[in-house]
């Protein structure tokens, strides 16, 4: 795919401040997403984002809009922490000395796996099933250190699948994997929705390792299909994996997803930090788009992010540009829609911090909406 994404040098400026103010946070309170185990944590995190933005010598939308990267920075670390959560040494740990991260703000999970390997607190165990999940080569020396019971345990409980376990054996004989025979094996099999326990479902880790190294293009597909469905890939590594491939492959690959699926992907550029892709991505598949996604890609900006005061991009501006490019006919269905009335309502602002979260559903319940007949242009 040619669209690249290509951070701005603000978005870099303000990610970093953002992250010195996060990780002066327990790591254990953003692990457990504040008001999570530890419960009532929420207030703490609202307290000390006015502490940050007091702290900044900067204009107050700048300041505002770094403490609600450093909420999306923190949503990154809850997200790493749940997939990682069994693989840890004990929590009392400062993971803030062991997570890696990109320059544009998300977690470099392969860069992190690796140095968790070189925790000493980290069993036996935890490690080899850390090398199985991401598919890190180079460690083999590790399966030196397991007994019969270990690799019983880790077959058992770790979720391996048959396609891990030979990745497994690999790592035991310290061979490579063949992966156009792995590949070959998987066309041929039933990798689809009714074997859920493959590689491509249960082992989303490794794969920014393992895609690449898929020599046929259905398999690829199928790849994808089933890490979309089961939700289990990171907005950014599903872009690096759109990334990867010639635009006639993508071009199939959108056209054959079913219409749910088209619709977590465009989704996918609304997350942190590919906003800035979004205009584009519509624009690259536009005549594969159902005015139902743009629908919902509406309703998510719209409660995901307006409602919920998550507002790392510059939503508004988005929101507009993206009424702006859609058809008249596009318009007029969504104009029929319940919804409009928000979308309506949200467009009559400048300034996104001053839609509370609680405005949009107050204007309607109102009833000012339906009196009110807003033209857009």
């Amino acid at each position: 795919m040619k669209i690249r994404f290509r951070p701005s040098l603000q978005l870099l400026a303000k990610t970093r401040i953002a992250l010195r103010f996060l990780l002066k946070i327990d790591c254990r309170i953003v692990c457990t997403n504040f008001p999570g185990a530890l419960g009532g944590m929420e207030s703490i995190y609202v307290a000390y984002m006015h502490q940050c933005e007091h702290c900044l010598p900067l204009e107050v939308t700048i300041k505002r809009n770094i403490a609600s990267i450093i909420r999306a920075l923190a949503t990154e670390v809850t997200r790493w922490y749940d997939c990682h959560r069994n693989l840890l040494p004990d929590a009392s740990l400062d993971y803030w000395k062991m997570i890696c991260w990109y320059s544009h703000g998300t977690i470099d999970y392969f860069a992190t796996a690796r140095a968790l390997l070189q925790n000493e607190n980290l069993n036996r165990r935890q490690r080899y099933i850390l090398i199985c999940k991401y598919c890190l080569e180079g460690e083999q020396r590790l399966s030196e250190e397991l007994t019969a019971d270990d690799l019983i345990f880790i077959s058992i409980n770790a979720g391996l699948t048959k396609d891990l376990r030979t990745w497994m054996e690999a790592l035991r004989s310290n061979t490579t994997l063949n992966w156009k025979q792995i590949t070959d094996q998987v066309d041929t099999g039933n990798y689809h929705t009714k074997n859920p326990r493959n590689i491509f479902s249960v082992d989303y880790l490794g794969l920014l390792y393992y895609f690449p190294k898929l020599t046929n293009a259905e398999v690829r597909y199928r790849c994808l299909y089933l890490a979309i469905l089961h939700g289990s890939i990171r907005p950014f590594y599903l872009y690096l994996c759109f990334a990867r491939l010639p635009d006639y492959e993508v071009d199939d690959l959108f056209n054959r997803f079913p219409l749910r699926h088209r619709y977590l992907v465009i989704e996918n550029f609304l997350q942190w930090p590919l906003q800035c892709m979004f205009l584009s991505i519509i624009e690259r598949f536009r005549r594969r788009i159902w005015n139902q996604i743009y629908l919902d890609l509406f309703k998510f900006i719209l409660f995901e992010r307006f409602e919920r005061g998550q507002l790392e991009y510059e939503y508004l501006s988005l929101l507009k540009q993206f009424w702006a490019q859609l058809s008249e006919n596009s318009r007029g269905l969504i104009m029929d829609d319940r919804l409009y009335a928000r979308i309506a309502y949200v467009m009559k602002f400048n300034d996104q911090y001053n839609i509370t979260p609680n405005l949009i559903e107050l204007y309607i319940k109102s009833g000012e909406a339906w009196q009110d007949q807003v033209v857009l242009i």
